[in-house]
């Protein structure tokens, strides 16, 4: 007879182990945990110990992304080995000695997963549920439940207080047993000494999600304590400098900003901003490339200038770059090799997951403190009205100025500037 050793499970995960094998069929285990502390490793023995429970059972495995459904795939076929007759690394599927097959699938696949079923001991596990959508969950993923009256696992880090993943973990049914897991002490998989450094450098929310096990609110004011950063200074002609560039959608509208940033003595200082919406294209450049014209002759030689580059950006991007190095050009030729100057100029391209990314670069650097700002009254009123808020169909986070007739060009223009500078902290 072929055996394998399952993992060693931690008390945590044997709470749910154990109520599994007791109970009877049909309940859904929903489980809260932190970061790193077994989620994965408790499914993947679970969906083992389903598919030997009764033979020809299938389990589903749904992970948010096909990446992490690969991962749980390689997992369990690695510490199974000896009891999988086969492992089809195209299908993500697995097939088991006794015929019990487990079906690994992405949330992202929608539609695709209705044909589906769950069947005998199988299982639904339904990994980093709180990132999951929650029409997927009720119109796709339980039905494949119903025939047989399957167990489900929902086990996620916590995230905002809305979603299934939370309503069911707060909620009060007969049918859901919930599981805290910071009711333990997870301490062992994660050291104080790196538990601190996520704490200074993560954003507050993600931070207390993700490693506190709290729901969040995942809509409202994004910066709250940047009024403490505000800090007078000036432009050092001996340090480079850094122009970030969100660009004006054309004469008359929203506004061009240029954020002048230096790295200086372990803060990030932004001097000032610069703002206009009474410029055609080519005056815009050739504005852009005046400022830069008089940061020479202050001394600096060494200038980055980073642009936007969505849609309207690709063209100033490209007329800006041929003026630049017309002007770089023009100016090297004229003086000895020692006074020479260099000027970059490249791109941020604005995305849901890089402009998450650098918005959240910006959260820390104002709750460490790490950075100075101008006491501009308009770019401190975007910073208070730039807020947050769940797409309900997508679950992903919006951010923006929300208000109407206002804009987020100064914040965007500031966050371009600090993503290049955020690497020297």
């Amino acid at each position: 007879m072929k055996t394998i050793v399952l993992p060693q499970t931690e008390p945590w995960q044997k709470a749910v182990i154990d109520d599994y094998m007791e109970h009877p069929t049909g309940k859904w285990f929903v489980v809260k945990a932190v970061r790193q502390c077994g989620k994965s490793v408790m499914m993947q023995i679970l969906l083992v110990i389903a598919s030997f429970r009764e033979a020809f059972s299938v389990s589903l495995s749904i992970s948010p992304v096909m990446s992490q459904s690969r991962k749980m795939f390689e997992d369990i076929s690695r510490f199974a080995a000896p009891l999988i007759k086969k492992a089809n690394a195209s299908l993500l599927e697995i097939t088991f000695i006794n015929d019990s097959k487990i079906i690994f699938k992405s949330g992202e696949q929608g539609d695709s997963i209705r044909g589906e079923t769950c069947k005998h001991s199988g299982i639904l596990c339904v990994d980093e549920a709180a990132y999951q959508n929650d029409e997927v969950f009720y119109n796709i993923l339980v039905p494949t439940t119903n025939v047989f009256n399957n167990d489900i696992f929902i086990v996620s880090t916590p995230r905002f207080k809305d979603g299934f993943f939370y309503n069911l973990f707060v909620g009060d049914n007969e049918k859901v047993l919930s599981y805290d897991w910071t009711n333990y002490d997870t301490s062992k998989y994660l050291s104080a000494e790196t538990l601190e450094i996520y704490r200074r450098e993560l954003p507050k929310n993600s931070f207390l999600a993700e490693f506190c096990g709290q729901f969040i609110s995942g809509d409202g004011q994004v910066f709250t304590d940047f009024k403490e950063c505000v800090h007078k200074s000036s432009l050092v002609p001996s340090e480079p400098i850094v122009i970030g560039i969100d660009w004006g959608s054309g004469t008359g509208k929203d506004y061009t900003v240029l954020t002048y940033g230096q790295f200086i003595k372990d803060h990030v200082i932004i001097n000032k901003q610069d703002a206009f919406n009474d410029k055609a294209p080519m005056d815009t450049v050739r504005y852009i490339v005046n400022q830069v014209e008089q940061l020479v002759h202050q001394g600096f030689r060494d200038i980055n200038i980073c642009v936007e580059s969505n849609s309207i950006g690709t063209i100033y991007y490209s007329a800006l770059v041929e003026e630049i190095d017309a002007f770089e050009t023009r100016y090297n030729d004229s003086v000895s090799w020692q006074n020479e100057i260099s000027i970059t100029v490249s791109k941020f391209t604005t995305t849901n997951a890089s402009k998450k990314r650098v918005i959240e670069q910006l959260e820390v650097m104002f709750d460490r403190r790490v950075i100075y700002i101008p006491d501009d009254s308009e770019l401190l009123n975007q910073l208070s009205l730039f807020e947050a808020k769940v797409n309900k169909e997508t679950g992903n986070i919006q951010y923006a100025v929300f208000v109407p007739g206002k804009h987020d060009d100064r914040v965007m223009s500031l966050v371009i500037t600090t993503q290049r500078l955020h690497k020297e902290l």
